[in-house]
């Protein structure tokens, strides 16, 4: 199976119902995993990102909810690890965004076959190609 690199935005649009593209997330997150080409994979620092933002935009309030809902978020994709190719290539990357480069580093070793994101300005110089949760979707079919 390919992997499909899920970046930290479209995670955090899934699991948070108020987001604008919240939708968009869940039928991509659906499709890839009744999918037989395709294996989705999230970002072991995307899971900390995650878990920062949300707990930020909820008040603190709803940790335990949020710690409870990416724990069963990554229980259903695969975690890809942070390892010191992944740093070293991230540094040396053009991406202007330290995070945006673990995240092109990963994909680009790992021979993915897209990252699906919402920062239409990253990742340009990737050979691994990046589009929206809705534009996979419609190459996907």
């Amino acid at each position: 199976m390919a992997d499909v690199i899920l970046d930290t935005n479209i995670i955090i649009d899934y699991l948070s119902a108020t987001r604008e593209q919240h939708v968009e997330a869940v039928n991509v997150l659906e499709q890839l995993l009744e999918s037989d080409v395709y294996e989705p994979v999230i970002l072991a620092a995307g899971i900390k990102d995650a878990y920062y933002i949300l707990c930020r935009h909820f008040g603190g309030k709803r940790e335990e909810l949020v710690r409870e809902r990416l724990d069963a978020f990554r229980q259903v994709v695969s975690v890809a690890e942070l390892t010191c190719d992944v740093i070293e290539r991230a540094f040396i990357s053009n991406e202007p965004d330290l995070e945006d480069g673990i995240v092109r580093a990963t994909a680009e070793l790992r021979g993915a076959a897209a990252i699906i994101t919402r920062d239409r300005g990253a990742y340009e110089s990737s050979s691994v190609p990046s589009m929206t949760a809705k534009e996979f979707l419609q190459r996907m079919v």
